[in-house]
C-alpha cells in the first residue's frame, strides 16, 4: 500500500523498492562535518570555522601519520539543509569497532568496472499468466536447435562511448544465469502449460543500466513457443558486469545501537566530497551525517533522535542524501556503512 506525507509543502509518496520494504526519497541535503582517524590514533575534531586545515593535536596517530580534519560542505544558496554537527563519541567509537571488524574479516574487493543495476533478463514479453509463472519457477527448456555450447567474443560499448572486447557466454549458460534464484511452483497451473520451450537463439545487443550509465552489451535473443516477441538475456561472460556479492555483517561486529542511521547507498564521489543516502524513519528527528576517515577506509552514516514513546507515525523507511566533506579525496579507500559494516559501492544499492 502506498503512503504519503507532506514535508514543508513537498508531497512525498512511499513506494516499494528492492530489498528494504518501503522507502521514500526525500530531497533534503545534510551538510555533515568530516572526522578523520589515522590508524588507531586520536580523532581530531574540526575547529569552528575550519576550512580543512589541520587542527592542533596533542599527539600523532599510532602509525606516525598526522591526523587530518575535514570541513562542512558548502551548498548553493536556497538549498534545504538539516542540522549538522561533529560526530558524537558514540559514533566515533562505533566507527573504530566497524573498522576493526572489517579488517579482521578481510577488506572486500572494489568492483573492477561498471556493474549491472538490473536483472540479467532485459526483455521479457510474456503473453499469458502461465508463461510468467513458468519463468518465475524456472521451468524453461532449451530446444534441440539451440547451440548449447557456442561461445565467442563480442564488444561492449561503455557509457563514455568507448568499446572493448568481451567474452560471450553460451546460450545455455546465459539462460541459466538469468534464471538463478527462480523459485516457486506452478501455483495451480497444469504442468503442460507451466513450461517455456526455447526454439532458437541469436546473438544481438541490449542496452542495460550500469553504475557508470547505460551500456550496450552482447545479449542472446531467444525465440520461444507461444511467444510473439523474443526473450533477451545478457550474454557477457562472468566477471564483466557482475555486481558485488552481498556482504554480510562482519562476524566480530556487535549490533548497532539505537539512533544510528545506516548509509544505504553511495550516490556520488566528487573530489573531497561523497554523497550517501541515510536511512531513517518518518518521525526520526535531528538527522545528521558523519564520516570517520581511516588510512584504508571511511566509515559513514548518521545519527538521529528517535520519536518519543507512543508517537503516532507512518510506517515509512526514508532515504535522505547527505554530503560528506572528507579531509582528502576518497582515492582507493573503501566506504563502509556504520550500521552493518558492509561496503558501499558507487551507484550500487544496499542488498
Amino acid at each position: 500500500m502506498q503512503r504519503s506525507e507532506i514535508f514543508g509543502g513537498l508531497h512525498v509518496m512511499a513506494l516499494p523498492t528492492r530489498g528494504r520494504g518501503l522507502r521514500t526519497l526525500v530531497l533534503v541535503l545534510l551538510v555533515p562535518l568530516g572526522l578523520t582517524l589515522g590508524g588507531c590514533g586520536e580523532v581530531v575534531r574540526p575547529l569552528p570555522g575550519s576550512t580543512g586545515a589541520t587542527a592542533p593535536r596533542s599527539g600523532e596517530a599510532s602509525d606516525g601519520r598526522q591526523p587530518l580534519t575535514g570541513a562542512p560542505s558548502d551548498l548553493p544558496a536556497g538549498s534545504t539543509t538539516a542540522p549538522s554537527e561533529p560526530a558524537p563519541e558514540s559514533f566515533v567509537e562505533r566507527a573504530k569497532a566497524v573498522a576493526a571488524a572489517v579488517r579482521k574479516a578481510g577488506l572486500p574487493e572494489q568492483p573492477a568496472g561498471p556493474t549491472l543495476l538490473g536483472p540479467w533478463a532485459v526483455d521479457l514479453s510474456f503473453e499469458t499468466d502461465a508463461q510468467k509463472v513458468a519463468w518465475s519457477a524456472g521451468r524453461v527448456t532449451l530446444g534441440a536447435r539451440i547451440p548449447k555450447d557456442e561461445i565467442g567474443v563480442s564488444s561492449m560499448r561503455l557509457p563514455d562511448g568507448t568499446e572493448r572486447p568481451v567474452d560471450v557466454l553460451s546460450p545455455r549458460d546465459a539462460m541459466t544465469r538469468a534464471l538463478e534464484g527462480a523459485e516457486g511452483d506452478c501455483s495451480g497451473i497444469p504442468p503442460s502449460e507451466c513450461q517455456l520451450t526455447l526454439t532458437g537463439a541469436t546473438l544481438t545487443t541490449a542496452r542495460v543500466p550500469t553504475t557508470a550509465g547505460e551500456a550496450t552489451v552482447p545479449a542472446w535473443s531467444f525465440t520461444a513457443t507461444g511467444l510473439a516477441r523474443p526473450l533477451v538475456v545478457v550474454a557477457t561472460a562472468q566477471g564483466v558486469l557482475e555486481p558485488p556479492q552481498p556482504s554480510a555483517t562482519p562476524p566480530a561486529l556487535p549490533p548497532a545501537s539505537p539512533g544510528l542511521s545506516s548509509a544505504d547507498a553511495l550516490a556520488d564521489i566528487s573530489g573531497e566530497t561523497i554523497t550517501v543516502q541515510l536511512g531513517h524513519g518518518a518521525c526520526d528527528r535531528d538527522l545528521a551525517g558523519h564520516a570517520v576517515e581511516f588510512p584504508d577506509l571511511v566509515v559513514v552514516g548518521g545519527t538521529f533522535t528517535p520519536p518519543d514513546p507512543g508517537t503516532m507515525c507512518t510506517m515509512q523507511y526514508l532515504l535522505t542524501p547527505t554530503v560528506l566533506h572528507l579531509a582528502k579525496p576518497l582515492g582507493d579507500r573503501l566506504v563502509i556503512d556504520i550500521a552493518s559494516g558492509s561496503p558501499r559501492y558507487l551507484g550500487v544499492p544496499a542488498s
